[in-house]
């Protein structure tokens, strides 16, 4: 009774929160003046000239400006420009500011020293290694998205396991997961837990802070330590109160795909993995494979995040487990390699390269793995998915996990 009214109250908090924040949204027409100020929260996209993203209430606006002075993540910027409106070929209407005069404002130091060391992974990494190479460990290392070819692009979103190149809730929460797996073997459950959780804050602080990592991280942490409390249910409320605490903060992050497969992704680790483990037939199985933890948390995370997949990219292939499972026991040793090996070319440019090298033969199998696997077909194509359809989805899902969380074998 008490919990109910409690939930109650916080729904009623949250809806009121909605309601007003969508009342008081900036209203903008074609051809209006307008002058703002705002911190770019990812890199500009770069060719002959530089495309920019602002966030003003709801609504988002493309900066189109030159290819210099060239701005970066986390630059303040004061914008003042004319809006222009254009309709996108899925009838999305957005607003762009073509070559706006730009002013960029003092910046806090820290994230300046942060920027500036992103910049020089990035000339390391690709001094070490060939484009394609350097753009997959940097993505797996830092969540920095760096130009590759479309072919080995398109191999990575056939197979599945673009997500390991994204600051995506899949990426940290999968690599948390297996950080755990590999201290399991030689350092007891909690110990393990608790590099997990170290390992994700380092993660964080290499990745720049961006939000996505920290919405990430932030979920991730939660289901760690209360594992290492030995209570899933304290996990499951850490869950539901850190999804609110955001969506309390900006009701926009509910349509945000960064934060869908970071709150489901970690629920599917939460309550699917465990699964696995309730069987001790299934559970000798997969302690006795050396991908055996890598295939329970892909299976885990894929179902969960499955409509999430299909509703946003509309493509999901038939291997894509049987490819992650190959692959992603490489993404710890890759993202181990690539810290080490990008921290000490900070200091050691030499010693950096030769350390980022040890991560060519990794890569190459990677890579080998994705194109034999993207030539097997197998691609299934969603154009349309209903809310109907994902409901059903997640309300079986939730059937069949109540019912198998006890099943013994």
């Amino acid at each position: 009774m008490k919990t109910t009214v409690i939930s109650s109250i916080l729904l009623l908090f949250l809806g009121v929160r909605v309601f007003l924040y969508y009342q008081n949204q900036p209203q903008f027409a074609d051809g209006q003046l307008i002058s703002f100020k705002t911190e770019l929260h990812s890199e500009p996209k770069i060719s002959n000239r530089q495309t920019l993203s602002a966030n003003l209430g709801n609504r988002r606006i493309l900066i189109i400006t030159s290819s210099w002075p060239q701005y970066h993540y986390q630059d303040s910027l004061k914008i003042s420009g004319k809006l222009e409106s254009r309709v996108l070929k899925n009838g999305t209407k957005i607003f762009v500011l073509f070559f706006p005069k730009i002013e960029k404002q003092d910046s806090n130091n820290f994230l300046e020293a942060i920027v500036k060391i992103r910049q020089k992974f990035i000339a390391i990494f690709n001094k070490t290694l060939p484009s394609n190479y350097s753009a997959l460990l940097l993505g797996i290392t830092f969540g920095i998205k760096e130009k590759m070819t479309d072919d080995f692009f398109n191999e990575l979103r056939i197979t599945g396991v673009l997500h390991v190149i994204a600051a995506s809730g899949m990426n940290v929460t999968l690599f948390g997961g297996f950080i755990s797996a590999i201290f399991s073997f030689f350092l007891k459950r909690q110990l393990a837990l608790f590099f997990s959780i170290f390992g994700i804050f380092i993660y964080v602080v290499l990745a720049g802070f961006e939000a996505s990592i920290i919405r990430a991280a932030i979920m991730g942490i939660l289901a760690f330590s209360a594992q290492i409390l030995g209570r899933q249910r304290l996990s499951a409320y850490g869950l539901i109160l850190a999804g609110y605490f955001m969506i309390l903060l900006n009701p926009d992050i509910i349509f945000d795909i960064g934060f869908q497969l970071s709150f489901v992704a970690t629920a599917g680790l939460l309550y699917i993995r465990p699964i696995f483990y309730s069987s001790e037939f299934i559970k000798r199985i997969l302690g006795n494979s050396l991908v055996g933890e890598d295939i329970a948390t892909t299976i885990s995370a894929q179902v969960a995040t499955l409509p999430i997949l299909l509703a946003n990219f509309g493509i999901y292939s038939i291997w894509s487990i049987v490819v992650n499972a190959l692959v992603l026991w490489t993404v710890p040793i890759l993202m181990i390699i690539g810290g080490i090996g990008g921290v000490l070319g900070l200091f050691f440019d030499l010693a950096g390269k030769s350390v980022i090298f040890l991560s060519f033969p990794f890569i190459l199998y990677f890579e080998k793995i994705i194109d034999v696997f993207s030539n097997f077909g197998g691609i299934l194509k969603i154009e349309n998915l209903s809310w109907q359809l994902v409901s059903g989805y997640y309300l079986l899902l939730g059937v069949a996990v109540y019912k198998l969380k006890n099943f013994k074998i």
